[in-house]
């Protein structure tokens, strides 16, 4: 495990350089999830707390599920000093979003990628939520309600609501000095699982409908004439795959959604250590042992049979 010292040089050194500068961009992932949408705001409030300059830039837009928590002020930076990139383990993930300042990543996917000015990179915490909560508690920063509840969010999130493999003790008692900071977890859990669109279960229907099963395998997709028919939104695709994952026997699964006519992404979950992973990277992707995914293109109707194969390699 990551040592406690290993931890204080990388906050130690990410505070050096907050203190050094002035202005700061903060840029996340594409599709933002809970943790992507809750790091990058919390460390804009953070920052905008301690007098510092701050933009946040989404390449694509936040999901209005996602859009209940406090944000700093939006500042049109004419020059940015430093780019903080949270919760992006590759470049890919940025769409045509460029850094303006010296990168500086917070993440915590497994990645081979060497970017950045600074780059902590700890695939042991649960969340870039859980990093951020870390560094602002070193530089002695205040946890406003504010903060706490973009962080609680991001925590909830990629922990499964407190399900997934990812979830111990460390990430519960988090969660409690978040809750005593002013975060509201029945707000926040309402918010995230209690909200979704009826397209949502339109996909979600039609997903089951054309499921294709290989013994621990599951796999489907939605097309983006899925998607107009039953006039959704991207969004509304979004946690399609925990459905899928919440079947019994269902090990490795498989999820691909048409974003646009011709481009895929994939999400891939499994209940086999790095099943998910390694299916993924064998497309160019990455992300965690049992949570990963991918960008491709073509056809969802032709390319889900060429990453089942992939896929069963590895159950």
């Amino acid at each position: 495990m990551r040592s406690s010292k290993a931890l204080a040089n990388m906050t130690t050194k990410i505070a050096e350089i907050i203190k050094a500068h002035q202005s700061f961009e903060i840029i996340t992932h594409k599709s933002p999830d809970e943790d992507a949408v809750g790091a990058s705001r919390a460390v804009g409030l953070a920052l905008v707390s301690l007098g510092k300059s701050v933009c946040l830039v989404y390449p694509t837009p936040v999901p209005t599920i996602l859009d209940f928590t406090d944000k700093p002020l939006e500042q049109d930076l004419l020059a940015v000093e430093i780019t903080f990139l949270v919760d992006v383990s590759d470049m890919a993930m940025l769409a045509n979003i460029k850094p303006r300042g010296k990168v500086v990543v917070i993440d915590h996917h497994r990645t081979t990628n060497n970017i950045g000015y600074a780059s902590w990179i700890d695939s042991e915490k649960s969340s870039t939520c859980e990093m951020v909560y870390d560094l602002l508690c070193r530089m002695n920063v205040t946890i406003t309600p504010s903060i706490a509840a973009n962080l609680y969010m991001g925590i909830f999130g990629d922990t499964g609501g407190f399900m997934h493999a990812n979830t111990n003790a460390r990430v519960f008692q988090i969660a409690h000095e978040l809750t005593v900071a002013g975060a509201d977890p029945h707000r926040i859990a309402y918010q995230i699982k209690k909200t979704k669109a009826l397209a949502f279960y339109n996909i979600l229907c039609t997903v089951m409908n054309r499921m294709i099963i290989r013994g621990g395998l599951y796999a489907s997709y939605v097309s983006i004439e899925d998607m107009n028919r039953f006039n959704a939104r991207q969004e509304d695709a979004t946690g399609i795959v925990e459905e899928i994952a919440s079947i019994a026997g269902s090990n490795l699964i498989i999820f691909l959604k048409e974003q646009s006519e011709g481009t895929l992404s994939c999400s891939i979950r499994s209940k086999i250590p790095d099943a998910a992973l390694k299916t993924a990277t064998a497309f160019g992707g990455g992300g965690h042992g049992m949570a990963a995914g991918f960008t491709i293109k073509g056809r969802p109707d032709i390319l889900i049979h060429e990453i089942i194969k992939e896929g069963l390699k590895w159950l």
